[in-house]
């Protein structure tokens, strides 16, 4: 397939859109750059993807009965989704604290759609949402949003004094005209570096996996789809652990109590 072209080219109704937008935003466009849409029907197709999978394990789990808690042995979707969103909350539980069932939907909705998006460019002839800046800006600007909205319902206008007076003493009012700039440029660059680290992976890891699956499509390219599935799952959880620790730091007591943050912060950076 030519460059930017995958099986969701081919789908009915695709290139009219795709040139209705270039119409439309062709005066509008930044940098003069085209229209494409891949990466929003990619995504679509992850969410459909994504939702398939809990329509099954939770028929799975009707049919079980209230009373069968163990799952059965065979590999199912419901085994697949139990052991990976088990995991993450035991990692939500620790991170975050007792307050992790309230985040956990959100978190664990982030880490399937994000996983899935990535494993697609695994897929020859697709390509995935992830390698795309809006795709990864859109997840990282939700996250800044969703920890700081939470921030806010938890601590008040508590969460932007912390910015000001991180240690939470009166002396610390002082250093406020530095440390407010200073964090505030922190946060603000939380989503960017987020969006790069997730994008700029999977644009190398997918670029490397098509030229190889382009040259000899036999047996070679399996050390490198390998490769990249690790890659994909590395991003993942990358890109959901800072989430926990930013909406964990946000909610914590640490905005009044300096122990308790140094302690968060010496966990954030472990």
């Amino acid at each position: 397939m030519g460059h930017g072209i995958t099986w969701l080219s081919f789908l009915p109704g695709y290139q009219q859109i795709e040139l209705y937008l270039r119409e439309v935003t062709h005066n509008t466009s930044l940098f003069g750059n085209a229209v494409v849409i891949q990466h929003v029907v990619a995504a679509l197709l992850v969410v459909l993807l994504i939702s398939l999978m809990g329509l099954k394990a939770g028929r799975d789990i009707r049919r079980a009965g209230p009373g069968a808690v163990v799952p059965p042995p065979e590999p199912s979707v419901r085994n697949f989704l139990e052991v990976v969103l088990e995991w993450l909350y035991k990692q939500a539980h620790q991170i975050i604290g007792k307050e992790a069932p309230r985040y956990f939907p959100v978190i664990g909705t982030l880490a399937l759609f994000i996983f899935f998006s990535n494993v697609l460019g695994l897929v020859p002839g697709f390509a995935p949402p992830t390698d795309n800046w809006n795709t990864s800006a859109a997840c990282s600007v939700f996250v800044f949003l969703y920890y700081n909205f939470h921030g806010l319902r938890a601590h008040g206008m508590g969460h932007i004094a912390h910015l000001a007076n991180p240690a939470g003493t009166w002396w610390g009012w002082f250093l406020a005209p530095l440390m407010f700039p200073i964090e505030v440029v922190s946060h603000i660059a939380r989503p960017f570096s987020m969006m790069v680290r997730l994008s700029a992976n999977m644009m190398g890891d997918h670029a490397v996996v098509a030229a190889f699956v382009g040259l000899v499509p036999i047996l070679v390219p399996l050390p490198f789809l390998l490769l990249g599935l690790i890659v994909c799952v590395v991003q993942t959880l990358v890109f959901v652990l800072l989430t926990m620790i930013y909406i964990g730091l946000s909610v914590a007591d640490s905005h009044h109590d300096e122990s308790a943050h140094a302690e968060g912060e010496a966990h954030a950076h472990a």
